[in-house]
Order: structure tokens, then C-alpha cells, then sequence
């Protein structure tokens, strides 16, 4: 007996429509259309900056929450892991603070939470320069909240400056290097973010039933014409 590949796809059709009947409702892929971040200092933090006679305001497209304590800048984009968990989120370039002393400003802008490494990287503008991803914090808490399928909230929790970024931000506004250390032991405060998704569309179990019922079809047509062919080649 002759066996042909095409009867393999009578095989195929049986497993996709087996397939199809187990499926639970189709889950589409998550994709960060907006939201908002929000940049809380904490009271001990303004207290240290305030020590060290630091203002805070908000910068380009942020807007002011609290003055001198709290503020909002636009989320842009994010990434998900395989589990379909935010891997990373952005906020808008533009966006950001200015830390002030004197005629000293420093910006911190365009936003990035690493997850997995629980870090919140950012440009960091002193003067005409500019550091680009620069790790400014170290997060204790990360915790995803899924409010609905195209809400979910990222808390963040225990904003600590990296050393990185003590160094760096001290040196630029003055701070003696003994109040330094101090400063990277002060809680700065939360990041709470507020994200919206859509959703991009994924097949339906349905569409896999027609699929494998198409198959299926298929495959019947192509067995019935197996004998025929078989038989022309004995011939």
C-alpha cells in the first residue's frame, strides 16, 4: 500500500479540532496604550532636600499633583513577559522634575521601570548634559494589580537613590560628601502607575473549529482519491 503526505492531513485535522474543543476563551496579547505615573516624595524626603535647600518642581509635560511633593507624567509604552506580567514601563521623554539649588538645576526625565531588576532608570540633565538611562532608584516593591482587562495598576514602593546617583546628584548640588551618605538612606518616597491596555486580536476557538473542520474536509476528499491513484499505479 501506497501512503501519500497528503493523508496526513487527516491526522491534522482530527488534533486541531481536538485542540479547538479544549481551548479556553482566547486571551489576546497585552498592549500599553497610556496612563498616568505618579512621582510621590515622601515627607522624610522633601525634609532632606529641603535640608540641603533643594526644591522640586515639575518639568516639560509633567503636570503638578502636590506642589513641591508630587507629580504626574504620561505613560507611553510597556513590555510584557511571557506570562503577559509587565516586564518594563516607560513615561513620556519630556516629562520629568527639576531639582533646584541656587543657579543648580538638575532634570530628571523619561522614566523607565525595569520589573526585574526593580530599578526606575532616567535621563539625568545637569546643565547641558545629559546621562541617558541612568539608574537613578532602587525600588523595595513592585506589585501588579490587574483591575480589568484593559486596566491594570503598577505600584511601586521604597524609592532609594543608587549610589550612582547620590554621587552624582551630590556632587552637581553641593552636598558634602558625609551628607551624602545620608541621603542615600532616605526613602524618597512612591511611583503608582495607572496603565491602560488594549488588546490585539488572537483566533477564537471557533476560528480553530473551522480550521480543523477544514481540514478535515480536505482530507476526506484526499483519502477517497487514494485508491484511484493507487491503482493507476499498479497499472
Amino acid at each position: 500500500m501506497i501512503r501519500t503526505p497528503k493523508a496526513g492531513l487527516l491526522k491534522l485535522a482530527v488534533l486541531a479540532l481536538a485542540a479547538a474543543g479544549a481551548l479556553p476563551a482566547a486571551q489576546a496579547a497585552s498592549t500599553v496604550s497610556g496612563g498616568s505615573s505618579v512621582l510621590t516624595f515622601s515627607d522624610t524626603a522633601i525634609n532632606t532636600l529641603s535640608l540641603i535647600s533643594v526644591s522640586v518642581s515639575a518639568s516639560g509635560t509633567a503636570s503638578t499633583v502636590t506642589p513641591g511633593q508630587a507629580f504626574s507624567f504620561p505613560v507611553t509604552i510597556g513590555s510584557f513577559d511571557a506570562s503577559d506580567a509587565l516586564a518594563s514601563l516607560n513615561t513620556e521623554a519630556a516629562a520629568g522634575v527639576t531639582l533646584t539649588k541656587g543657579s543648580t538645576t538638575i532634570t530628571l526625565s523619561d522614566f523607565r521601570i525595569d520589573v526585574a531588576s526593580k530599578t526606575l532608570f532616567g535621563d539625568v540633565t545637569i546643565g547641558g548634559s545629559t546621562q541617558n538611562d541612568a539608574a537613578i532608584y532602587s525600588i523595595t516593591s513592585l506589585a501588579e494589580t490587574v483591575v480589568d482587562p484593559t486596566h491594570r495598576t503598577l505600584n511601586a514602593t521604597g524609592l532609594f537613590l543608587t549610589p550612582t546617583a547620590v554621587t552624582t546628584l551630590g556632587n552637581a548640588l553641593g552636598v558634602p560628601p558625609f551628607l551624602q551618605g545620608v541621603v542615600g538612606t532616605v526613602d524618597f518616597g512612591t511611583l503608582n502607575n495607572n496603565i491602560t491596555l488594549v488588546a490585539a486580536p488572537v483566533p477564537e476557538p471557533e476560528t480553530l473549529v473551522l480550521m480543523g473542520a477544514g481540514l478535515l474536509g480536505l482530507g476526506l476528499k484526499l483519502r477517497r482519491r487514494a485508491p484511484k491513484a493507487q491503482a493507476a499505479l499498479a497499472a
